[in-house]
């Protein structure tokens, strides 16, 4: 039996955990979830765990008589991490993989008596942001010491967690893949122009509304969609207004992965400029970008982080150093005056995609690590 585990399994954003939950072994997975009150769009048994209360088990077909077992009065004698991994050892849990640092963390004495092997993938801020508290350095070492396995999404995380003091030989690089069967790879006719994501600092969306501003200069009917939703998202808004870009740029919010695809099939370019935050959060490697490269869309980012380990620039993209608002412009411009190049592209993009970072890959490489 294979656990999972992870603050939670419904986040919008995070498709990839959801991928990884259905797909690395499917029919005899386990999820461990940190939070309450989830409705996992997964059929999987679930086990949701707190720092004070006991575990409880959701109860389902397969599972039910199991339930009555683990709420026998004698569990809840144990400690928490006791309880946990006596339950992990009743489904017979050989190998557990936790997603973020902090969620492995939470998971070492539980997995150490259960004893079973722990896995963990790092994905963006907690391999970065999170590197500048002490108390979390201290505790990852103690998950390099324990863990079979560190996962990093791009070779740039990797080589923080090496300089932190994790073994290289426990060190693995695996993106979140993406779907390829569904992306047909084509370059909409039209000046279109997209972009998906949190809005958050490290993803710049002002930035990104800025360069198109520039752009307009020379496509007055260009168009911009920015999809999704986060902290930065009211000021996006008022700076669209302030810049008069309302019959021009769509900011529709939370939309689903259909809803993504059928935008990248109806736009000309996909953009995304990622930045290093303030407090020091970066990216991994961003599924979105990945996504629009499958999908055939040439793709202007940033010099930021792993995007440069996807993106070729040159020859599927252009990549121009981060808050370069006026060199993204003129990128995007080159690609809307050349039609040819941005669908060549295009294509190179969405063979890089297939062969380097399809989900069926990156699950391929996650099952030989793990030996699933």
């Amino acid at each position: 039996m294979f656990a999972l585990a992870a603050n939670g399994f419904n986040k919008p954003s995070e498709t990839f955990i959801r991928s990884h939950a259905r797909h690395l072994a499917p029919g005899r997975t386990l999820l461990i979830a940190e939070r309450r009150g989830l409705r996992v769009p997964i059929d999987a048994p679930l086990i949701i765990y707190s720092k004070r209360l006991p575990v409880l088990v959701r109860q389902n077909a397969s599972t039910a008589a199991l339930v009555r077992s683990i709420a026998s009065p004698a569990r809840f004698l144990k400690s928490r991490d006791a309880y946990l991994a006596s339950i992990m050892q009743d489904f017979g849990v050989q190998t557990l993989m936790a997603e973020y640092g902090p969620t492995a963390v939470n998971l070492l004495e539980a997995t150490r008596i259960a004893g079973c092997r722990l896995y963990v993938h790092f994905h963006g801020v907690d391999a970065s942001k999170m590197l500048n508290d002490a108390g979390i350095v201290q505790n990852y070492q103690k998950l390099f010491a324990q863990a079979e396995g560190v996962i990093a999404p791009s070779r740039y995380l990797a080589d923080n967690l090496a300089n932190l003091g994790c073994p290289v030989e426990k060190l693995y690089v695996v993106p979140c893949g993406v779907e390829i069967e569904a992306s047909k790879p084509t370059v909409s006719e039209r000046q279109h122009l997209l972009s998906v994501g949190r809005f958050t600092e490290k993803k710049s969306p002002i930035s990104t509304i800025a360069a198109f501003a520039l752009v307009k200069k020379d496509f007055p009917e260009a168009t911009l969609e920015m999809m999704g939703n986060g902290p930065l998202y009211a000021e996006a808004e008022n700076e669209v207004k302030r810049l008069n870009l309302q019959q021009s740029v769509s900011l529709p919010g939370i939309v689903t992965p259909p809803q993504v695809q059928a935008a990248m099939r109806r736009s000309r370019i996909f953009l995304q400029h990622s930045v290093t935050a303030n407090d020091g959060d970066i990216e991994g490697l961003p599924v979105a970008i990945l996504e629009a490269m499958a999908a055939g869309l040439p793709v202007v980012s940033t010099l930021h982080s792993g995007i440069p380990e996807a993106v070729v620039d040159g020859d599927t993209g252009f990549l121009v150093p981060e808050f370069d608002v006026e060199g993204m412009a003129a990128k995007i411009v080159m690609l809307l005056n050349n039609p040819k190049m941005a669908e060549s592209f295009g294509q190179k993009g969405h063979q890089r995609v297939s062969k380097e970072f399809s989900r069926k890959v990156t699950i391929q490489k996650l099952q030989t690590i793990m030996n699933l």
